[in-house]
């Protein structure tokens, strides 16, 4: 179990859509922690490839005529 300190307003943004979507907090919590770290895995990913210096980069005129376009 983990346990979150949230300021007050957040706190009762929360309390107030789920009562009014009749969802729990517990499932507000899980969408938004899971879609936020979707997210940021991918931008974590992106700035790893950008970063490795052994990667190979292709213009776009590469990869048109690579797939005939």
């Amino acid at each position: 179990m983990t346990s979150v300190r949230l300021p007050k307003k957040l706190e009762s943004e929360i309390e107030e859509f789920a009562r009014k979507t009749g969802v729990t907090k517990t499932h507000i919590f899980k969408e938004a922690l899971s879609a936020y770290l979707a997210e940021t895995r991918g931008c974590y990913i992106a700035l790893e490839r950008l970063y490795d210096k052994k990667a190979k980069y292709y213009t776009l005129e590469e990869v048109e005529k690579d797939l005939g376009l």
